[in-house]
């Protein structure tokens, strides 16, 4: 028995697991799904700190910047 790890985008997922249940029976023993979450120890911790920092942008605790804004005095600055 041999065992074949496979990295695919997750739009594409649909298209591989038709591809597995339309193979002819007794060539795939088994498969699973796992996310890549699994893969990546802290992705979890990740998500919930891009969360917790988009409530806070939300609710005005964190100030969002204008790119064009901060952009335009810092070409201003540099010229004077």
């Amino acid at each position: 028995m041999q065992t074949i790890h496979i990295n695919i985008e997750d739009n594409k997922v649909d298209v591989l697991l038709n591809i597995i249940q339309n193979l002819k029976e007794g060539i795939v023993d088994s498969y699973t799904i796992s996310s890549a979450s699994k893969e990546d120890a802290f992705y979890d911790l990740r998500k919930k700190r891009l969360h917790l920092l988009r409530e806070d942008m939300k609710s005005g605790k964190e100030p969002m910047y204008d790119f064009e804004t901060v952009t335009d005095a810092l070409l201003k600055e540099l010229q004077s």
